[in-house]
This record gives C-alpha cells, structure tokens and sequence, in this order.
C-alpha cells in the first residue's frame, strides 16, 4: 500500500488512497445509482440516481476511513504509533508501527473500529427518520443506506477471523486466558481462514446460481482474507523468531563496497558480474554514502555507463536505512519493511 495517492493528514495520521480505491468506488456508485436507488425509491430521474450514488458512495468510504481513524486513533493513544491509513478495494488498512504488547491494549484497539461504526450507524437512522418527518424521500433514502451498510460493516468486522476486528478480539481474549500470543494469533489465524474459505466456496455457489458479481466480489474478498490471516500469522512467528535478536548477531560483516568515483561502466564488469550482487554500498573517505543497486544501473543508457560516476546514480542514505550493531533484529525488519531501497546498512 506504500504507493498510495497521499491526500491529507488526519490527527497527524497520513490518508493514502491505493488505486485499486476507484475501481470500488466507480461500482459501488453505480451499483447504487442503476440497481438500489431505483428499486427502493422508484419515479426520480437518472441523474438524479446518479447524484445520490455518488455522494452515498463518497460517504461510505468516508464512514470507513473514520472506522479506521477510530482503531488509529486509540492505538496512538496506547503508545502504538500509526504512520497511515490507505484506503484500497476492500476498504482500508492502517499501518500499526508494532504489535500490541497486551492483550488488554489489542483489545482496546479492536473494538474502536466497530464502536465507531456502530456510532455512525445511529447517527444516520436518526438522520433517516428526522428526513422522513420532513418529508425529504431522497436523504431518507441516502441515510437509511448509510445506517444499513454501518451496521453491516459492524457485523462483517466482528466475525472472529483473523485480521478482521472479531479475529483480533478472539485473539486478545485467548491471549488473556493462555499467556500465549503465538497461540492465540494461530487460533484466530484458522478461524479467520475458515471463514475465507466459507465465503470462496459462497461465491461459487452464488454463480452456479446466476449471481455472477456478488459471486465474484464474495471469492475476491474470501482469497483476501484467507492471504492476510495467513500472512499475519507468520508475521508473528518471524517476529516471535526474532524477539532479543541483535542485528550484530546476522549482518554481513565481510561487505564488499564501491567508491563513488568508479564509472558505472567499472561497477558493472568488475562487482556486479563478478559478484552477483543486487546491490553494492557506496564508500566516501571511509564513510558509507548510499547504495547503488541494479535496478539504478538498469535504468540508466548503456551508451552512458562509461562517462557516469556511481555517486551520481546511487541512492542516498536516509536515517531508515541505517542500523546500529546493538539495534535488534525486529528494529532491522521494521526498517527493511519500510526503507524506499529495501536495504539497511
């Protein structure tokens, strides 16, 4: 999700938009403006229709992005910073800097999402009744939608899978009652990926039947979600793994460097094909200046190799490509996870 279109900050949290973001929203849109609207308000005109996809289809993703401002917004104030929220196809993800250390913070961030939810989901049924007494059948229609898709939104995050909001309360509970969070996250992992499989084999049946749409939108969702239960579980058994690991304990320590004053051309034939290194540090005077990769070499022209220093093409170091010999692993593997270059050094 690092790719992201950067919009704004929220209580110092960024809000990206993944790309895949338009291909929901142009569906859902016109989901609601050509089939919902029409079948629960019928007699109004198309652009009409139109007007109340697009804004429900708006308030919607912003009902999500406040789902996971709430998650966000306790998890900093229990100490676990929150760097982002990228909202994407299947609604949003906020980057969590760490896991939880507790069960009883995990589950303090869990149920912020859902309590949000739930909140909106009262607010907008008021709102539809309050419209409907006015006489207002176009934002009693648009509200009531809103209250209805709040409190499916509720519904979907408790179930008790992995990584959904449920999976997560699951878990803090079973990590309460056994002191073990290895366990526990496998508990909630298998729970989480039984559902993916239930809503897969949903899908399927669904098209078998003519329902070829929310078939497919139903196996897409169960593929996600059966992945991230997966993905979570052994990013917890890495980071179990790595738990008072020092990074002095598995660097490299025989590195083999490059100047900043060779040509590429130089780098090329005697490290890169000598070697076969993706990527070679780059020394100035003894101190380490940046990293030239192959994929930097690759972009640039061959007919240029011969006239282009290293230092000219090479990326330059940042504070989260830097790792210290007593910094731990899970330190290392945070910042690998995150460096532009993909590298520490």
């Amino acid at each position: 999700m690092s790719n992201g279109i950067r919009l704004f900050k929220v209580l110092g949290i960024r809000i990206s938009i993944d790309r895949t973001w338009f291909i929901v929203f142009v569906l859902i849109a016109w989901s609601l403006s050509f089939g919902y609207f029409p079948l629960h308000l019928p007699g109004l005109g198309k652009l009409t229709y139109v007007i109340m996809g697009v804004v429900s289809s708006l308030i919607l993703f912003m009902c999500v992005l406040a789902h996971e401002l709430s998650h966000s917004y306790v998890s900093n104030r229990l100490g676990l910073e929150i760097r982002g929220i990228t909202l994407f196809i299947f609604g949003g993800v906020a980057e969590l800097s760490k896991e939880p250390e507790d069960p009883k913070t995990e589950l303090k961030i869990a149920v912020a999402g859902p309590m949000a939810s739930a909140g909106l989901a009262l607010i907008f049924y008021a709102a539809s009744i309050a419209s409907a007494s006015f006489n207002a059948p176009t934002l009693t229609a648009v509200t009531s939608y809103l209250a209805m898709i709040n409190i499916m939104l509720v519904i979907f995050n408790m179930i008790p899978g992995f990584p959904l909001d449920g999976g997560r309360v699951l878990r803090a509970l079973w990590w309460m009652k056994t002191k073990d969070m290895t366990g526990a996250t496998r508990a909630a992992s298998m729970v989480g990926k039984g559902f993916a499989v239930f809503l897969i084999l949903s899908g399927l049946l669904q098209i078998t039947r003519g329902g070829f749409i929310g078939g497919i939108w139903s196996i897409f969702i169960g593929l996600f979600l059966r992945q991230a239960a997966e993905s979570s579980y052994q990013q917890v058994i890495m980071k179990t793994s790595l738990d008072g690991v020092k990074v002095s304990e598995i660097m490299s320590k025989n590195v083999i460097t490059i100047t900043t004053d060779l040509s590429v051309a130089s780098v090329v034939e005697n490290y890169f094909l000598s070697y076969h290194y993706a990527s070679f540090p780059v020394v100035k005077e003894g101190a380490v200046k940046g990293i030239l990769t192959l994929k930097g070499v690759k972009e640039l022209q061959r007919d240029d190799w011969n006239k282009t220093s290293v230092q000219s093409i090479m990326e330059e170091l940042t504070s989260d490509d830097v790792l210290e010999p007593d910094d731990s692993a899970l330190t290392a593997l945070k910042k690998l996870t995150t460096s532009k270059i993909g590298r520490c050094v």
